[in-house]
């Protein structure tokens, strides 16, 4: 898996969230999901921000053991964005704002203070 993960504030109770993000390339391939949830629950990730979700339109999908937000474009297959969310995490989510294929928000509660996590998805110099 590549991203990037931090520990950023603390919840009640001194809770702890792993933050990660991952160009994940595309979620239309059969199994995708699984593969990506398997990887999250391996590095203990709370929430990730994912890239090329490829998906059309934008709402959430609520997993067994997480929940996947995604904003994506209105042809399936291009771009996309998102956010998963373990379901220990769920009643800390304030909300979610699908902006475009290429950029959404997800607010969590937190313990002092409330947090906007943005995952944005820019082209290449090459495309």
């Amino acid at each position: 898996m590549q991203g990037r993960q931090k520990r950023l504030f603390e919840m009640d109770n001194e809770k702890k969230i792993k933050l990660a993000t991952w160009n994940i390339r595309t979620m239309l391939q059969v199994g995708k999901m699984m593969e990506i949830a398997e990887q999250l629950q391996k590095w203990e990730i709370d929430i990730t921000a994912i890239q090329e979700v490829r998906w059309k339109g934008s709402s959430k999908i609520n997993k067994p053991k997480y929940m996947v937000y995604y904003s994506g474009a209105e042809k399936q297959g291009e771009h996309g964005v998102g956010f998963t969310v373990t379901k220990k995490l769920q009643n800390y989510c304030m909300g979610f704002e699908p902006i475009n294929e290429r950029m959404c928000k997800l607010w969590i509660r937190g313990k002092f203070y409330n947090i906007t996590l943005i995952s944005a998805y820019a082209p290449t110099e090459d495309a």
